[in-house]
């Protein structure tokens, strides 16, 4: 009876030497890696309509080095139409999100000395390069200084039982900047997409103003106009798929939390949906191209 006592405590003692799983990490890096990854090539798919758009709309009067400007006036006001600066402060955040989300897999796998430190060094470099960017939000700013300052001193936690509890307080203290950067994301989609809509409408607006006889101009209008339609559509469709995908990282990252303790047989369902989101991001790019 005692013999039974004594390996029922040593299981339990076991229970908390059993080393963090990885794979639930894993699969939250690739997740991440595979949104900043298409919204990269989105925002680059935005650029060019916007220089297609200025095709459509060039100043007016002689041809000036300026006459293609992304500036045009929509309804008695002039609207800037030069996105990429836009767009980059949104890139760094997700980068931020990706390389903090590196750190955690790196914690988690014990490599101390080599990966942790190179991914909490990437994780400080996208940091600094969000906060480079004046037009970033002061709030995904923030976010990003959260997510550094929460894994800061990881590396230093060796007892098994120490690292899990350092990794959950890790994890609650950067939930508040995942939100941040979150936010700040979407709010750029949305913008993206309101871009992408009013120059869509516009050079429909000006193909059909325009002059052309039935022959070979027509078809080359009619190819003009076809690729600016496929190309708004496919960007809002991917701008709406990735606010989707990227909004399903938060409620993922509280559930690995969460499950700490239960090792890779744990069904968990936050984490399913967002891999399922991302592939589905992926499935409109390629759907749409």
């Amino acid at each position: 009876m005692l013999f039974l006592i004594a390996l029922v405590a040593l299981g339990a003692l076991c229970a908390g030497c059993a080393g963090i799983p990885t794979g639930r990490f894993d699969t939250l890096v690739a997740a991440s890696n595979g949104v900043e990854a298409r919204t990269a090539q989105t925002d680059a798919d935005l650029v060019k309509l916007t220089r297609r758009f200025m095709m459509f709309s060039p100043a007016p009067g002689p041809y000036r080095v300026d006459s293609f400007a992304p500036v045009v006036e929509v309804g008695g006001a002039r609207l800037d139409f030069d996105f990429g600066p836009r767009l980059e402060p949104r890139q760094a955040a997700l980068g931020v999100l990706a390389a903090y989300t590196e750190v955690l897999a790196a914690f988690a796998r014990k490599d101390y000395g080599g990966e942790l430190d190179r991914a909490t060094h990437s994780l400080g470099g996208s940091v600094q390069r969000l906060a480079g960017h004046v037009t970033a939000s002061a709030a995904a700013k923030q976010g990003a200084g959260v997510l550094a300052t929460a894994v800061n001193g990881l590396g230093h936690v060796i007892i098994e039982r120490m690292r899990r509890a350092a990794l959950r307080k890790a994890m609650d203290d950067a939930a508040p900047g995942i939100a941040a950067i979150v936010t700040f994301v979407k709010e750029i989609n949305v913008l993206g997409a309101t871009a992408a809509t009013t120059m869509r409408d516009q050079m429909i607006r000006k193909a059909n103003s325009l002059k052309v006889a039935d022959g070979v101009a027509r078809l080359q209008l009619n190819e003009a106009v076809e690729g600016v339609i496929v190309e708004s559509n496919a960007i809002l469709a991917q701008l709406k798929q990735e606010s989707t995908a990227v909004e399903a990282i938060a409620p993922a990252h509280a559930e690995i939390r969460d499950a700490i303790d239960q090792d890779d047989r744990a069904v968990l369902e936050k984490l399913k949906t967002l891999v399922a989101e991302v592939k589905r991001l992926q499935g409109v790019y390629s759907s749409l191209k």
